[in-house]
Parts: C-alpha cells; structure tokens; sequence
C-alpha cells in the first residue's frame, strides 16, 4: 500500500510535534523567567523538512503544549505565535537566500528565525506580561531574558544548520 503525500505530510508532522515538544519540555530554568531549551533545534528542522502550514502546526502545537506540561501557561499563547511565526520567517529566508551555499542559507534561515523568538518573548514579557502584571519584575526580566534567548538561539543554530543537509538526504 502506498502512502499518500498527505498521510506522509500527516505522519511527519506529528513526529516532528513529538521532537520540538520533547526538546522543549527537558529545559534549563533561566534564573529570571522561563528557560532555555533545545526545541527550537527541532523547529528549525521541522521547518527546513515539512515546510510551510505543516511545519508550523508541528512548531506552535509541540512548543505550545511543552509549555503548558511544564507549567509555562502564561507563555502558551506567545510560544503558539512566535514558533509559528519562526517557521514563516526561516522559510521566508530561505527563499531569499537560495542562491547562496547552502549552509550559508541554512545559517540565515536559523539568524532570522531565532531573531524572531528573541524579539516575540521580549515583546510579550515587556509589554502583555508587565502590563498583566502591573510591571512586577517582569520589565526586568524581559530584557534579562534576552541573554537566555540569545544563548538558546544558538544553540538551535548549531545544532540545526550541520543536520539539515543529513535530512535532505533522508528525503
């Protein structure tokens, strides 16, 4: 029996909504708020792999319900957008930079999107957080956070940008 496109679509995006919420939920806490955590690695992939709608229902669900488990709820509604968002703008810049090597592509993908989480998570604990919370803490660890979310970038990057060409093989 042979599998259509979209069972194989279907398929693959669960897996990959079971990596990003696995490597999401096993995190570091950051000494503020939230943590640091190796789901952005999966996105990155799921992104470069699925591509497209599939990719950001993998991202948003996986990330989303991670938080939740773990007891980030306030973070939920963010992590939803700003993950989807991360798939958008990775394969946005892909498609601007096809031309270029491909690793260099793929380290432009992963800069923009992870550009993305670290604007969209100071973004929401600035402003809906500190305002939520009549600005207790929460302005602070915005913008201590941004270090977190740096450091988590980059790890997504390199972990992500030397297996991308692993997964293209495997397609």
């Amino acid at each position: 029996m042979k599998a259509t496109a979209h069972t194989k679509n279907l398929t693959l995006t669960a897996l990959f909504c079971a990596l990003v919420y696995i490597a999401t939920w096993i995190y570091i806490p950051a000494p503020v708020v939230g943590n640091v955590n190796l789901g952005d690695a999966a996105i990155l992939l799921a992104a470069w792999t699925l591509g497209g709608p599939w990719a950001a229902i993998a991202a948003a669900l996986g990330a989303t319900l991670a938080d939740l488990s773990a007891g980030f709820v306030l973070y939920a509604p963010a992590t939803f957008l700003i993950k989807a968002a991360m798939v958008g703008t990775a394969l946005l810049a892909l498609r601007f930079t096809a031309k270029l090597p491909a690793w260099l592509s793929s380290v432009l993908s992963a800069v923009a999107a992870e550009a993305v989480m670290i604007l969209g998570y100071f973004l929401y604990e600035f402003f809906v957080l500190g305002i939520l919370f009549q600005f207790e803490g929460y302005t602070v660890a915005a913008v201590a956070n941004i270090a977190f979310n740096a450091i988590q970038a980059t790890a997504a990057a390199v972990i992500a940008v030397p297996l991308r060409p692993l997964l293209k093989k495997l397609r």
